[in-house]
Formats: structure tokens, C-alpha cells, sequence
């Protein structure tokens, strides 16, 4: 990846704590919360840039970007003195002695959010007279509020992972950093490696951490299973591997590669994967007219050859290509679903190596139960572990150290070694 962004690169958002992925466009323009900020002059610059949005003129929520060397804090505000208590303090609404209308100019004078946060102070009637912890917590709600910095990161799977299980984490079967973390290990995924993930909705994450892990210069791979038309692949994208990373990735429809490595031939149903043949550009599109069009000239020639046979689709060279892996067998089992596994676990296992590990993660401990009192019941199967590492994250400052309100506990991950 460059050092700079470009058009079609993808970057990472932020302003403040709050984080979105975007693609960058030519005058394009991103939606952050309520404003609308163009994009231009973002491109060309080096990621980790800081940007103030300035507002439009002839716009209340068009913003542009200025690039700053380094963006104003409310830490730099002097607070004097603070009270010993709220208890003489009422919310009735007229401490404030800015009206709505001045707070809206200075606004529209472009200054910082510090600026408007120290004018909001020095016209507040009850502000020296909050504890300190209150005075804290009244102006880290007005920075937020007025806050006008925003940076252009480079994507990284520490970001996405923590950018996705904030946005809405049943997105990602509730996967959290720690939980991919173990996946990995626990999977026992490196370079050289042969691989198969089942993937059934991570957007991608599963898919992106695993071609990290395997690398470009490598004769690794990794076969993808989804159960859909079409893989979940936005992590992937947003990471801009190399075109020789991105190659080591096969996706492929769980049934029809199942199919294709029972039947070991290559005839198919013509309504499975109607969807993924039309990725293929003009290769498949124009198939059918080509044969038509070949078909018409020999009945109009005099020669009686036979009709070549039809060009394959893109998913059946897919499927080929992973069944040739699949009758050696692969080094690692990964399955992160949101269906009952038991079923999913059987028809893959037989793909593993002896001596291999494999893992699969839910978002539910039930699942996981079963299969592995299904596992229990078989001799092929050894050092069966079924665990939830709760990771819990705490706030530490000055007499207020506490874990975070809002936690969840994450999934659970079953692992266990195939015997020879």
C-alpha cells in the first residue's frame, strides 16, 4: 500500500472515538453524523493527516478540510476553581447567558471547539461551582458536540474488528479482537499453510485475518466456504491486499464445491450460482451468443463438426481448484457460523489432516455443547476445549477506576486435534 492516499483506496475516519470506513472518490463528499464534508483535498496527502472541517458559506452542514499540524484540546483550557458539590446548583435552563443564536455565530466563525468551549464556560453562571469531576464531564460533552477535527487512517485489522463490533457486533457474530486473536492461534494459521474457513457473516473479517496471517510470498492458501451466492468480502477490500495475496483466496458456494468433489465431474445444475457466473465480465457473458453464433455457421457451412463444448464459469474453475486441494487434504479447519455447526463440522472434518487443529467459534454456547458432546462420543478426536475468555476492559483515571458499562462477554470457540 502507499503512503499517501488515493482514489479508490480505502481509509478509516475518525473523529474522536467514532470511526467509519470509506473509498475515497473524486470530488466526493462523506456523510460523518449530520455534516457533509468534501473529500478533495485529501487526496495526495500522507494517512494519519489531520484535517478542520471549515464551513461552507452558501451551506449549514457543507464542510471542507484545512490540514492542521496539530488540532486544540479542551486540556489547554485553565480551570481556576470548582465547587465541593452540586447540590445548590438547579438546571433551569438559564446559566447560559449566550443565546442559541451567538452559540450558532461562533459556530459559523470557524473556531476551534476549544475556543467555543472556554466562551461557553466564561458565560456560564454555574460552571465555578461544579465539582471538578462535573466540570470534566460538562465540557468533554461540549467538545464532543463541537469537536472539528477529523484524521484519515490507514486500515488495519485492529481497526476494523474495533470499528465493526462498535458499529453493531451481530454483523460479525459478535466477534471481538481477542476472539480473532485466539482463532489464529488456536488455528494454528502461518505461512505455507492450506486452510479452510467457513464463513457465514464476519463481513469479511475471518477472510482478511487469515490471508494476513498466510501472507503474499508464500504457497499458502485459503479456501473460503460461504453459504450464499456471494462471499462477504468488505474487510478484504478494505485491507488492499497485493493481487498475490488476494489469489491465494479461493471462494467458493459450500454445496457446489461439496458436489463437485463427490461427483469428480463437471456437470452442475444450471440454477446453482446464477449469481456468481455474471462476475466473470465478457468471458461468461457472452458465452451462449458465441455458441449460438458458431452453431449457425456450421448448419449454414457444409461441415458436420461437432459444437465445441461451452466455456466454464468463473465458480466452476473455482470449485476445481479447491477440490485439487481438498484431496490432500488441508492444515487447519476454521468455522465461524451462525448455523448449528454439528452438521458443518462433519462434512468438513474429513478435509483435515491428522495431527491438525481445528476451531470453531459461536456466538452461542449451546451449539457448541452439542458438537462437542458429539466430538466426545468418537475416538478421532483429542484435547477437546470449549472456553469464552471474557475480556473486560476498564476505565482507569484518578478515583474512578471501574469496568467498562457497556461490555459483552463475546463468543465461544471450541478447538480440539484430528488424530491420525
Amino acid at each position: 500500500m502507499s503512503h499517501t492516499i488515493k482514489p479508490g483506496d480505502y481509509v478509516i475516519v475518525q473523529r474522536q472515538r467514532y470511526t467509519k470506513l470509506y473509498k475515497v472518490k473524486p470530488k466526493g463528499n462523506l456523510t460523518l453524523g449530520y455534516f457533509i464534508i468534501e473529500i478533495d483535498k485529501v487526496i495526495g496527502e500522507p494517512y494519519e493527516t489531520i484535517f478542520q472541517m471549515k464551513p461552507k458559506q452558501d451551506s449549514k452542514k457543507l464542510y471542507s478540510l484545512e490540514k492542521v499540524e496539530q488540532l486544540t484540546t479542551i486540556s489547554q483550557l485553565n480551570i481556576e476553581s470548582s465547587g465541593k458539590d452540586n447540590r445548590n446548583i438547579t438546571d433551569d435552563g438559564t446559566s447560559q447567558s449566550l443565546t442559541k443564536e451567538e452559540i450558532i455565530k461562533l459556530k459559523d466563525e470557524s473556531l476551534s471547539s476549544a475556543d467555543i468551549v472556554g466562551k461557553l464556560i466564561n458565560n456560564s453562571k454555574t460552571f465555578s461551582s461544579k465539582t471538578e469531576y462535573s466540570q470534566e464531564k460538562y465540557m468533554k460533552k461540549k467538545e464532543k458536540k463541537y469537536f472539528e477535527y477529523v484524521q484519515f487512517r490507514k486500515p488495519t485489522l485492529r481497526l476494523l474488528v474495533q470499528m465493526y463490533y462498535r458499529q453493531e457486533p451481530a454483523k460479525i457474530l459478535g466477534l471481538r479482537i481477542d476472539d480473532v486473536s485466539q482463532i489464529l492461534t488456536y488455528g494454528n494459521v502461518q505461512a505455507g499453510g492450506n486452510f479452510i474457513l467457513y464463513d457465514s457473516g464476519t463481513s469479511g473479517l475471518m477472510t482478511a485475518s487469515i490471508l494476513n496471517s498466510i501472507g503474499a510470498n508464500t504457497e499458502g492458501c485459503l479456501i473460503h466456504m460461504h453459504p450464499g451466492n456471494e462471499c462477504q468480502k468488505n474487510a478484504v477490500l478494505a485491507l488492499q491486499f497485493p493481487q498475490e495475496q488476494l489469489d491465494r483466496c479461493i471462494n467458493v458456494n459450500l454445496y457446489s464445491v461439496l458436489r463437485c468433489f463427490y461427483q469428480n465431474e463437471d456437470s452442475y445444475c444450471e440454477n446453482d450460482n446464477q449469481t456468481k457466473e455474471l462476475d466473470c465480465d465478457e468471458k461468461t457473458e457472452t458465452t451462449e451468443s458465441k455458441i449460438e453464433t458458431a452453431g449457425n455457421k456450421r448448419k449454414l457451412s457444409s461441415d458436420n463438426s461437432e459444437m465445441p463444448p461451452p466455456k466454464k464459469a468463473c465458480w466452476q474453475y473455482d470449485n476445481e481448484k479447491a477440490c485439487k486441494i481438498l484431496t490432500n487434504k488441508v492444515d487447519g479447519l476454521i468455522i465461524t457460523c451462525k448455523e448449528h455447526p454439528v452438521n458443518i463440522f462433519k462434512e468438513l472434518v474429513s478435509f483435515l489432516k491428522g495431527s491438525r487443529t481445528f476451531v470453531v467459534f459461536h456466538l452461542m454456547r449451546e451449539p457448541l455443547e452439542e458438537l462437542y458432546v458429539h466430538l466426545k462420543t468418537t475416538l478421532e478426536f483429542i484435547s477437546l476445549r470449549l472456553s469464552n475468555n471474557f475480556m473486560r476492559n476498564y476505565q482507569v483515571l484518578p478515583d474512578r477506576t471501574h469496568p467498562e458499562v457497556n461490555m459483552s462477554s463475546g463468543g465461544y470457540i471450541l478447538t480440539g486435534f484430528k488424530l491420525s
